[in-house]
């Protein structure tokens, strides 16, 4: 499954969300556009461990009010880094490229402080991580679709009716990713994925909150 294809299904997600947003609340939705750093996460092997080195990510949330502390968002996030072999023994060495793409559907509550610009919130959602690995001398690696979880929080900051400045945090975590097997040896090494486990990831973001409507 390529790129354009989780696009899409982000898109008529997001859509679906503006519909409900007329019906909501009479504020209007929020869209925030967002750059961070995400943390890969490692999988344990008897012979070594793969692991998905740290990367830039970037993406952007639609949340919608649903009554007064209360939003409701669609959060979409994604990251391209390299996924590397580390035997026991031996030097590491580069395994393949890898897509990886959050769909969120989350509940954010904010903790309302009356005179300030500062309005902390937290926030918690399921969705699926989409796994897009690239070419690889070990062989092709099929995309895969997961069932995932993230928490987390953080702080807006106001800086006029319309626009505020959101800085957040969240854990991630994409279960049945991987079990399968790596072995490694003199003449090289080998990866399979099958599923099995969980594999904590991590991400911070900040971006810009625009609230659109009246």
């Amino acid at each position: 499954m390529n790129s354009k294809l989780i696009l899409r299904r982000a898109a008529v997600a997001a859509a679906f969300l503006l519909v409900f947003a007329g019906t909501a609340s009479a504020q209007g939705p929020q869209l925030t556009p967002m750059v961070g750093w995400q943390w890969g996460g490692t999988l344990d092997f008897v012979s070594g461990d793969i692991h998905i080195n740290s990367a830039s990510s970037y993406g952007g949330a639609l949340s919608v009010p649903v009554r007064p502390g209360y939003n409701a968002e669609i959060v979409y996030t994604y990251q391209s880094a390299q996924v590397i072999a580390r035997p026991n023994v031996g030097p590491e060495y580069d395994l393949f490229d890898l897509g990886t793409h959050y769909i969120q559907a989350c509940g954010v509550r904010y903790v309302e402080r009356p005179g300030s610009k500062i309005m902390p919130f937290v926030l918690g959602g399921l969705g699926a991580t989409i796994f897009d690995p690239g070419n690889s001398t070990f062989g092709n690696f099929d995309t895969q679709w997961l069932f995932s979880m993230s928490a987390g929080g953080g702080i807006m900051v106001q800086t006029s009716d319309r626009v505020a400045i959101r800085a957040q945090a969240r854990f991630l975590l994409p279960v049945n990713w991987a079990s399968g097997g790596v072995y490694f040896g003199s003449g090289g090494g080998g990866f399979t994925v099958s599923g099995g486990s969980a594999m904590p990831q991590g991400d911070a973001t900040i971006g810009l909150t625009f609230t659109l409507g009246q």
